[in-house]
């Protein structure tokens, strides 16, 4: 019996023990810590998966049509997605399938490219813009391309190797070239919801027309010039010959047919090129009238010939994206003197009425003609605008007449002072209906009611109302130039038709 109690109490000893070591065993184990990878979304889990490299690597192998779209070799997490490491006692992972699942219904997934900073600190109102590139080379390419639109091919590349002919005599040469704006460029993971650029001619008309929609084409019909074409789609040659860079200039002939480029430019940097000049410029002979009160009103006589002179003039020209934004007289030299033709009429004329076979040119010389009448960014330019002689440089009447309209009160930056004219002057001439303006001046040293002749000085040259570029402290002279229009009517009540100064002259 005692032997039997003995072998009984050995087994349960035996099972007591083989239970005891069972369970802990198993207990020890699930008190054991596991490491996994929580994915968070904006701050809130969505998921946890097992492996982070594994998860990564699984969103990287779904995301194929990322690397074909963009030529890339790795896909990374949407903006707001963050994996942490956890330590848990639950081995209950969601698989990566799962999460991936969760996350591109909610927000795309991102690649590494450049970010590109455009800002321009000398322009108050200027907002900085992005652009986003798979790598820097790709936006520099793409500058380089519209630098050479604006500037041309051949003139960009002697200017880059140094092999611009020097100035003998007359000539030009570009003394820089760059842009305007800031650019600065930063390293990100960039979601594929933004406008990503993959190579540099994609990019380059982005540039060139801030937009990367089709531009509009138009197909050549017999007879067309390129003068006709850009005219009929609110451009200028030079707009359009920056549209078509195959066309070398003006009169590069077209055939009917042809499909042709005729989209606004608008770019979105500015390119700035500095060109120095020397040319010989003719100084036209001015024409000095004397009355005769003895003599029929039928009576001319020219009693002394007229001569043009020729001026050698050094000049700074300023172009911003192929337009003529200011030029600046270095020096001038006369070469040959002008002579003035004399002219005697019969009978005096009175002096508040136009001599219309003879009109004076409203600036000093030498000058430039930095934009012509015609259309301008899209828009009609009914005007000539007249840079060089600088600012403060006198302001003349073109002609006899009586002022209508003399407004002062405007500071150079204050852009839309006098509805963007800035300090302006209306001579009204008393025939034809025929009236002159002079806007954007510095003075005003005529009033309402005063009566002036040819060749009056009736203000300065400056940068008031709406100029480009807008005055600033880093460049308070910027925009200097006298806008001259003429017209059919009064510019004082805002109804007129205005026609090209250089018909008159």
């Amino acid at each position: 019996m005692q032997n039997k109690m003995s072998i009984t109490s050995i087994v349960l000893i035996i099972i007591i023990s083989v239970v005891v070591f069972t369970f802990g065993f198993t207990d020890k184990k699930s008190n054991q810590a596991l490491v996994a990878y929580k994915v968070y979304l904006d701050g809130g889990v969505i998921g946890t998966v097992s492996d982070d490299k594994e998860f990564d690597d699984f969103i990287n192998d779904k995301e194929k049509s990322i690397k074909d779209k963009y030529g890339v070799n790795k896909v990374y997490l949407p903006d707001g997605v963050t994996v942490k490491k956890v330590y848990t006692y639950n081995n209950s992972y969601d698989t990566n399938a799962d999460v991936y699942n969760k996350l591109i219904n909610k927000k795309k997934f991102t690649i590494k490219c450049v970010k590109v900073m455009i800002n321009n600190p000398k322009k108050e109102d200027y907002k900085e813009k992005v652009i986003y590139v798979l790598n820097k080379d790709i936006f520099d390419e793409a500058v380089d391309q519209m630098i050479r639109a604006f500037v041309g091919e051949e003139e960009y590349d002697n200017y880059v190797n140094g092999t611009q002919a020097e100035i003998k005599e007359t000539g030009t040469m570009i003394e820089s070239i760059g842009l305007e704006e800031e650019i600065t460029y930063k390293n990100d993971y960039v979601s594929t919801d933004n406008l990503i650029f993959t190579n540099s001619e994609d990019l380059s008309k982005y540039l060139l027309y801030n937009t990367t929609d089709k531009q509009g084409t138009y197909i050549v019909k017999e007879g067309d010039t390129i003068s006709d074409v850009a005219n009929a789609n609110k451009l200028n040659v030079n707009e359009f010959l920056i549209a078509n860079p195959s066309f070398n200039s003006e009169n590069t002939l077209l055939y009917a047919g042809q499909e042709v480029v005729v989209g606004l430019v608008n770019p979105v940097v500015s390119v700035e090129e500095v060109v120095h000049s020397v040319s010989d410029e003719v100084h036209h002979y001015s024409i000095e009238t004397q009355y005769d009160e003895k003599q029929l009103t039928v009576y001319e006589e020219t009693i002394q010939n007229g001569e043009d002179g020729m001026d050698r003039v050094t000049k700074k020209l300023q172009y911003i994206n192929g337009q003529l934004m200011d030029s600046r007289n270095v020096s001038s030299v006369e070469i040959t003197p002008s002579v003035s033709k004399i002219i005697v009429k019969g009978s005096r004329k009175a002096r508040h009425i136009a001599d219309l076979d003879y009109w004076a040119w409203p600036t000093e010389r030498p000058y430039t003609i930095s934009t012509y009448y015609g259309y301008r960014w899209g828009t009609m330019h009914a005007a000539i605008d007249i840079t060089g002689p600088g600012h403060g440089s006198n302001i003349y009447a073109a002609n006899n007449g009586t002022i209508v309209q003399a407004r002062m009160g405007c500071s150079p930056g204050y852009t839309s002072c006098n509805g963007g004219r800035g300090n302006y002057v209306i001579i009204n001439h008393n025939i034809n209906n025929l009236y002159t303006i002079y806007m954007h001046m510095t003075y005003v040293n005529v009033k309402d009611g005063d009566t002036v002749e040819r060749g009056t000085k009736i203000g300065t040259m400056g940068n008031t109302g709406n100029v480009y570029p807008i005055p600033s402290s880093y460049n308070p002279t910027g925009g200097t130039h006298l806008h001259f229009a003429v017209s059919h009517g009064s510019p004082a009540t805002w109804n007129y038709t205005a026609f090209d100064p250089l018909t008159l002259y």
